[in-house]
């Protein structure tokens, strides 16, 4: 009896055995499977950021021989998802502007040239993949006047901060191809432009 009581007890061991054997390597999958699941989930959270990435730049272009639109201030969105603009600063000489009047004042223009504005501060810039989306906050209509700006090109500053729909900001810079991430737009301020 005793010889069948042993091989019972080490038949039943052995079922045990196997049994945890099963159950941790039944634990050990599923945890796998949790991490990749994870995993993939942060992966198609990059990606969707990734694809609703906006990049804003800030330029001109210029013309000195046509009187018609000789020289344009430009904010180009050439990432692939729209930018909400939080805030512009725009700064001539490190003093800061409010309008486009003072700028022009600051670049001793006296008469009243032929100009045409838009805003920029609070607007929603779609990308310009396939279509023109540039925003113009100025388009100087006279060559005398655009000299003007050409030649204080460096004098001038501006600062554009802006969102993407994840609410991910960056503020981007007059004549530089970079942009710098921030945590979040600067709330409205006292050198802010209102264009």
């Amino acid at each position: 009896m005793d010889e069948t009581t042993d091989t019972a007890s080490r038949s039943r061991d052995s079922r045990l055995t196997l049994s945890s054997l099963g159950s941790a390597l039944a634990l050990a999958v599923s945890v796998f499977a949790l991490a990749l699941g994870a995993y993939q989930t942060r992966l198609m959270q990059s990606q969707a950021r990734a694809s609703v990435w906006p990049y804003l730049s800030i330029g001109y272009s210029y013309t000195s021989n046509v009187d018609r639109d000789a020289f344009i201030w430009t904010v180009n969105n050439n990432g692939v998802g729209p930018a909400k603009v939080e805030s512009v600063v725009l700064m001539l000489d490190d003093k800061p502007m409010k309008r486009w009047d003072d700028v022009l004042a600051a670049l001793g223009v006296t008469t009243t040239p032929s100009t045409a504005t838009s805003s920029v501060g609070g607007e929603v810039i779609p990308p310009n993949t396939n279509r023109e989306t540039t925003i113009a906050p100025i388009k100087v209509h006279e060559r005398e006047t655009a000299r003007l700006f050409k030649a204080a090109e460096k004098r001038f500053r501006m600062d554009v901060c802006y969102c993407s729909v994840y609410d991910e900001c960056w503020i981007a810079h007059w004549q530089q191809s970079r942009v710098d991430a921030v945590e979040r737009c600067p709330a409205s301020n006292a050198d802010e432009f209102q264009g």
